[in-house]
């Protein structure tokens, strides 16, 4: 018994020894400021986190060395890292800097036609058929794809009914991405969209004329989980045969498609 203990303490302790657990801070490169919900993680695996208020994260990164890692943000370069040679970088620097980035908005241009308003997308407000976030875990993203009538469409509301009571405020990032090969691709949007979802909330509805979102094709809209809660998850009105739930499970995570219901998110459109 005595060896058989000495034996697991010792494998518990080469376990720790070997854990690659790093942690630092992502900054803006000409400001020196820190970035917050920056997403940080390894490509089409589920490890990954997204940055805090003050550009900070931590990521168990064991087992994972010949991996690529990335760091992404709207308005800033992405970097790409081997995972080795990333886990180095940080240990020596404790600080990553992105550059930022000069987006030229897009010509659209406009005749002078009577525009018409339209919902897009799954307009359900069932309480008893729903899908989420199942826990709280910091870029877990979920959506669906919406097809469009005309080109351009331009995104002026995006609405969504909560399902279940929500126990706790949650800070969720709005998405909206071109779609290639029936998944996600390039977002559309060149400025980060913030919702919170307060306690007792029913119904979110977002004003996006400001963002200038314009839609040539079909896109992809999400929300995307990027501060912790006590509460766990969210969850939004469904509909079976309401089309297909996208989701992916953290940062830079692979896309997946899950469930056999559609999520109510709708937007409201003009074209």
């Amino acid at each position: 018994m005595k060896n058989l203990a000495l034996f697991t303490l010792f494998s518990i302790w080469v376990l720790f020894a070997h854990a690659q657990v790093v942690d630092g801070v992502v900054k803006d490169a000409k400001t020196n400021l820190p970035l917050p919900y920056v997403n940080v993680g390894i490509v089409n695996k589920g490890v990954g986190t997204v940055t805090d208020n003050a550009g900070r994260f931590k990521l168990n990164l064991t087992g994972h060395n010949t991996d690529s890692l990335k760091l992404s943000m709207i308005g800033y370069q992405s970097l790409t890292y081997r995972v080795a040679g990333f886990i180095k970088d940080i240990e020596a620097h404790k600080t990553l800097l992105l550059q930022p980035t000069v987006t030229q908005l897009k010509e659209v241009k406009v005749n002078n036609h009577k525009w018409k308003q339209v919902v897009l997308g799954n307009t359900s407000q069932s309480k008893s058929t729903n899908a989420g976030f199942t826990d709280n875990k910091l870029g877990y993203e979920i959506g669906a794809i919406i097809k469009i009538k005309k080109s351009p469409t331009f995104i002026k509301q995006f609405n969504a009914n909560i399902a279940t009571e929500v126990t706790d405020s949650v800070k969720l990032r709005l998405n909206f991405y071109s779609v290639k090969d029936g998944m996600p691709d390039q977002l559309l949007q060149n400025e980060n969209i913030f919702v919170t979802v307060k306690k007792g909330q029913q119904r979110i509805s977002v004003n996006l004329e400001p963002f200038n979102i314009v839609a040539d094709d079909k896109f992809y809209v999400s929300l995307e989980w990027i501060q912790n809660a006590d509460g766990h998850g969210v969850m939004f009105s469904a509909s079976f045969l309401g089309g297909s739930i996208i989701s992916r499970e953290t940062s830079q995570a692979k896309w997946e498609k899950v469930g056999i219901a559609g999520i109510g998110f709708n937007v409201l459109a003009e074209y």
